[in-house]
């Protein structure tokens, strides 16, 4: 349940916490079948079924006047929706406005080589990209049909063109555990942050996966034998806490 405040403009949820923050699905469609999120022969929503970009705007604009001050743009994989830097544009004004503080979006950065200038043209100034592994032949298992190289060259022409840029990496026991070092120095090396996740049930799967769950706790501790570790009070609006 969401109540209106007494002005009748912010959004209130039962515990008494405005309502700043909205995540905003632009398509259920991805390039990937990553593993821990879709199976393999996933059926994708009619095209009838999912709103246009105009009406994701209104949608969106609708929440900013009611007090949202960050929209996170997601999937699916956001980028393969046709035209899509054209709602960031359209969005935009919001942040010209004051009305909006800002607009963030989470990718697997496939396609950001081709598309980084535009997005931050558009008004976008942070991303966060998946990326579970540096080695290609995980990483392909991992997606099903991801290129490695394709990504970290999104990744460097996000860098190049000016975006802040967070890596988000789903820790997977027995798959990608040994990694956490190498990813840790590299995305340093970069200027990237990084965020450890938990794996998840995300609906069907093809399979059972909790083998692969492996705790952040335990990514921490291992990390805490070769790096000194101090919490921090940065927050990005998100359940993330940083170190």
């Amino acid at each position: 349940m969401i109540a209106k405040d007494e002005q009748g403009l912010d959004m209130i949820d039962p515990f008494g916490r405005k309502i700043t923050y909205l995540r905003v699905s632009v398509t259920d469609h991805c390039d990937f079948r990553c593993t821990y999120c879709m199976g393999d022969q996933v059926t994708f929503l009619p095209k009838a079924e999912v709103l246009t970009l105009e009406e994701i705007d209104r949608v969106c604009s609708a929440f900013v006047s009611r007090g949202v001050r960050k929209l996170r743009i997601t999937g699916g994989e956001p980028l393969v929706r046709r035209n899509i830097i054209s709602l960031f544009r359209s969005l935009g004004r919001h942040l010209d406005s004051g009305a909006l503080d800002e607009i963030v979006m989470t990718t697997n950065g496939s396609q950001l080589e081709r598309l980084a200038q535009g997005l931050f043209a558009s008004g976008l100034r942070r991303i966060n990209v998946s990326l579970d592994t540096l080695d290609a032949a995980k990483f392909l298992a991992i997606t099903r049909r991801g290129k490695l190289d394709r990504v970290l060259a999104g990744l460097a022409a996000a860098k190049a063109a000016g975006l802040k840029v967070k890596v988000n990496t789903v820790a997977l026991k027995g798959v990608n555990e040994d990694e956490a070092d190498d990813l840790v120095a590299w995305c340093g090396h970069q200027g990237f942050d990084l965020t450890f996740i938990e794996t998840m049930p995300l609906g069907d799967i093809g399979g059972d996966r909790t083998e692969q769950y492996m705790p952040v706790t335990e990514i921490r501790r291992r990390l805490e034998q070769n790096w000194s570790l101090s919490d921090i009070s940065d927050n990005t609006g998100g359940p993330s806490r940083y170190v």
